[in-house]
């Protein structure tokens, strides 16, 4: 981590300011050091460039099964084996099969947020770090922040991405839960198919609320939702990552954009593929093909087929986008979210019980 990067950062805990001690700098980088608050004297280590911020509570300690699960499940997956991934990774999203829906969301996203290189934008959930190294490649000074420092597969493997692509971002371990960052940050916070990772979604996008300046934008794409007929704990109960400990969640549309609007963004739109830009003949014939699919669902109740029948006859007669809303919102889909920190924003109070995140009183 660089120096300057200490402006950004701060104690997950109380919000305090956080003083360097370095052990190790190699071209103006912290290699290895400690991080200690100045308010509540709690240290964080630095190792192999990364700070880590994850709180050291009971919140960070129950993130240590989840980190150990994403480490078994790509080992059961044998992403361990071939070094060709570790290729592919430097390509991310770029390289078809299981990144497909990834890297045409993120098209999409890049045209979405002419950037100008000016913003500070927070990656969350961020894996490797690939989206980040579009982002500073643009010019933005990117900060990717994930839970996991596996040097393969985790955040540790950033430091080679940087160095494939000739740019620099900042790699951070920390907690989307327990932010360790200063209130008004990021102009953008985004989420590449993370926000379904965190078990408590309406706490993230506190998080994610405080930490934006006025008038921020918090994108997320792609996230998974589910119809409304169906129940959660039925639509999650066989995915590998939840035998594994890793957080799973399977929102429906509607709970999205209450958790949203609750939190306090506003201007929330929200798509799928068939949604987004859609010609009002390829929108009413996505329609007529979920209302086909969702009925011959053995997921949908017999009791109701009615209701879900009539919903989606509504939806034929309504205008294009608000046909695709109503439709999507019975249907569920790949999602593509975004919302905006109001300019003149309410006061959420502290996101975290005994943290302020703000300036710490003695």
């Amino acid at each position: 981590m660089k120096h300057t990067f200490l402006q950004y950062i701060c104690c997950p805990l109380c919000g305090g300011a956080l003083e360097s001690r370095e052990d190790e700098i190699h071209d103006e980088l912290i290699v290895e050091g400690v991080l200690r608050c100045a308010h509540c004297a709690v240290e964080y280590a630095v190792h192999k460039g990364m700070p880590n911020l994850i709180a050291q509570n009971g919140w960070g300690q129950s993130k240590e099964p989840e980190m150990q699960g994403w480490v078994n499940l790509w080992a059961k997956k044998g992403m361990y084996g071939p070094d060709n991934y570790m290729q592919d990774s430097l390509k991310l999203p770029y390289i078809g099969g299981i990144w497909q829906d990834t890297a045409r969301w993120f098209d999409i996203v890049l045209d979405d947020l002419k950037l100008t290189g000016k913003e500070t934008i927070l990656d969350l959930g961020a894996g490797q770090g690939w989206a980040s190294r579009y982002f500073a490649e643009r010019g933005c000074t990117a900060i990717a922040m994930d839970v996991v420092d596996d040097e393969r597969l985790g955040l540790g493997r950033s430091w080679a991405i940087m160095e494939h692509a000739g740019v620099y971002f900042e790699p951070i371990l920390g907690d989307g839960e327990n932010m360790p960052f200063y209130p008004g940050t990021f102009d953008l916070v985004f989420l590449s198919s993370s926000l379904h990772h965190f078990a408590k979604i309406e706490r993230v996008l506190q998080e994610i609320y405080r930490v934006l300046k006025p008038g921020g934008r918090i994108i997320a794409a792609p996230e998974p939702s589910i119809a409304f007929s169906l129940p959660e704990r039925a639509a999650i109960h066989d995915i590998d990552e939840v035998r594994e400990g890793i957080t799973e969640r399977r929102l429906k549309v509607g709970q999205f954009r209450w958790a949203f609007w609750r939190t306090g963004f506003r201007g929330i739109q929200i798509d799928t593929f068939e949604t987004y830009r859609a010609a009002p003949m390829q929108l009413y014939s996505w329609i007529m093909a979920a209302r086909h699919n969702h009925l011959r669902s053995p997921a949908l109740r017999p009791s109701l087929k009615p209701v879900t029948w009539l919903v989606y006859k509504a939806a034929l007669l309504l205008p294009p986008r608000l046909a695709g809303q109503l439709a999507l919102m019975v249907n569920g889909g790949s999602l593509y979210l975004r919302a905006t920190k109001p300019a003149k924003h309410r006061d959420n109070g502290p996101s975290n019980a005994g943290a302020a995140h703000g300036t710490p009183t003695g």
